[in-house]
C-alpha cells in the first residue's frame, strides 16, 4: 500500500465561465482530491473549483499560474469535457510530456469512446458503470461514484436501525418512465416488498429549498443534488431502492458498438431482460450505504456489474435476481434481522473501501502497479 507519495497531480476542471456552477459538477475529482489533501499530496488545478464555505471565497481546487501540467507527474480529467464538446488542453498529449493522462470517466453513455480518438491515447481511464461482460479496452479500469465528504458529512450522524422507521425509500422521480432495469425491478419489487415494509416514495420538491447559506451553497453546486430532507428520510428509513441502468445485449461485447446500442435501445422500448446492465452507478448507491440503510440494488455478480473492490450480496447490500425475486423476498421474511446486518456491514465496508483516502490511495496505487508492470514488460523484453 502506498503509504508516501512526493510527486505533484494536476487538475483539469470544467474551465467554463458565465454558466451555473451545478453545470461544472465535478463529483470523481472532489472524492479524490479530498482524499489526497487529508493524505498531504500536492495538487494544483487550472481553475479554481469547489467552494467549501459560503463565508469565504476559498476553493478546493487552486490554481497556481507557476505551476502547469508539465510540473506534475500524473495529469487527470473528467468526461465533462467531452460532454460539453469543450476543446481538450492543446497540449495535454504532446509527444515530451513526462506524466501520465488519466481520465475519470462518469459518463452515462458508451457512445463516445468509437467516435473519440483520444480515448485511445489516455493512460488511464476510471470508468463508472462498468461491467466486466464488456471489453472497453486496455486502458480501462473499474470506478465509482463513492462518498464525498460532503455526503459524508449529512450522513455521519446516522441513527440505529431500531430506532428508524421501517420503511424502504423508493423515491426515483421517473421510474415508470426512466431506467429499464428501474422500472422492471421496481414493477417487479414493490408489491413483494410492500408486504415487508413501508413504502415512502416521497421526492423533494426542487423548490422547497433550504434557507442555510451552507445548504444552499451546496445544492448551488452541486445542480440540485443537495436535499438535506432527503439525507434525512435516508437515515429515517431501514432500507433504500437503488435501481438503475440498461439492460444490453451480450454480443458484441464492444459497449461503443452501434449494435451494442441499438440492442439497448430495442430491450428498452420491448421491455425485455438480459444478464448484462449498464449505466448502473449512482449518487443513491453510495448514499443510501452511508446513511446505514438496507441497499438493494440487482445482484452485481449476475449481471456483470464490476466496482473495483466488490461487495458482497447478502452481506453488504441486497442483489435481487430479477427472475426470481420471490426468492430474496422469502429470505427476508425468513430471517427478520437480516435487513439490519446487511445495513450495518454495508456502511462499514461503503466507509473503509470509498471514502476519499481510500479512494485517492487506490488512485495511486493502480498508477504505480501499471508503472511496475510496464517496467517489467521493458526489462524482460531487454533480456530477450
Amino acid at each position: 500500500m502506498i503509504t508516501d507519495w512526493n510527486d505533484t497531480i494536476y487538475f483539469y476542471c470544467d474551465p467554463r465561465i458565465g454558466i451555473p456552477q451545478g453545470d461544472k459538477f465535478q463529483h470523481l475529482l472532489i472524492c479524490l482530491v479530498e482524499g489526497f489533501r487529508e493524505l498531504g499530496i500536492p495538487f494544483f488545478s487550472n481553475v479554481n473549483y469547489w467552494q467549501e464555505s459560503p463565508e469565504k471565497t476559498e476553493y478546493l481546487f487552486n490554481h497556481h499560474p507557476d505551476i502547469t501540467a508539465d510540473d506534475c507527474s500524473i495529469v487527470v480529467l473528467t468526461n465533462n469535457w467531452f460532454n460539453i464538446k469543450y476543446p481538450l488542453p492543446p497540449t495535454l498529449f504532446h509527444p515530451q510530456r513526462q506524466y501520465k493522462t488519466v481520465y475519470l470517466d462518469g459518463d452515462d453513455s458508451d457512445k463516445t469512446y468509437i467516435e473519440k480518438p483520444e480515448f485511445r491515447q489516455f493512460d488511464f481511464i476510471f470508468r463508472n458503470h462498468f461491467n466486466k461482460k464488456l471489453n472497453y479496452g486496455n486502458n480501462f479500469y473499474p470506478w465509482s461514484f463513492g462518498l464525498s465528504n460532503r455526503i459524508l458529512q449529512e450522513v455521519n450522524a446516522a441513527p440505529n436501525f431500531q430506532q428508524r422507521k421501517r420503511q424502504i425509500l423508493i423515491n426515483f422521480r421517473h421510474w415508470k418512465s426512466g431506467h429499464p432495469v428501474r422500472n422492471i425491478s421496481c414493477s417487479s419489487f414493490m408489491p413483494h416488498i410492500s408486504k415487508i415494509l413501508q413504502i415512502d416514495n416521497s421526492v423533494d420538491n426542487p423548490h422547497n429549498l433550504s434557507t442555510d447559506s451552507y445548504h444552499y451553497l451546496q445544492w448551488l453546486q452541486t445542480g440540485g443534488r443537495h436535499y438535506p430532507t432527503y439525507y434525512k428520510r435516508l437515515q429515517d428509513s431501514m432500507a433504500c431502492a437503488c435501481f438503475g441502468g440498461f439492460f444490453v445485449p451480450s454480443w458484441p461485447n464492444n459497449p461503443g458498438n452501434l449494435i451494442n446500442r441499438s440492442g439497448k435501445h430495442l430491450l428498452s422500448r420491448l421491455r425485455l431482460k438480459t444478464k448484462t446492465i449498464v449505466q448502473w452507478d449512482s449518487w443513491r448507491f453510495w448514499e443510501s450505504l452511508a446513511a446505514g440503510c438496507a441497499t438493494f440494488h440487482v445482484d452485481f455478480e449476475k449481471y456483470g456489474i464490476s466496482l473495483p473492490v466488490m461487495p458482497q450480496n447478502w452481506q453488504h447490500y441486497i442483489g435481487i435476481d430479477l427472475d426470481n425475486v420471490q426468492a430474496a423476498i422469502d429470505k427476508i421474511a425468513d430471517d427478520p434481522e437480516i435487513l439490519e446486518r446487511v445495513a450495518i456491514q454495508g456502511r462499514l465496508w461503503a466507509l473503509e473501501h470509498y471514502s476519499p483516502v481510500p479512494t485517492a490511495l487506490r488512485f495511486l496505487e493502480t498508477i504505480s502497479q501499471a508503472k511496475i508492470t510496464d517496467a517489467s514488460k521493458v526489462e524482460t523484453v531487454s533480456k530477450v
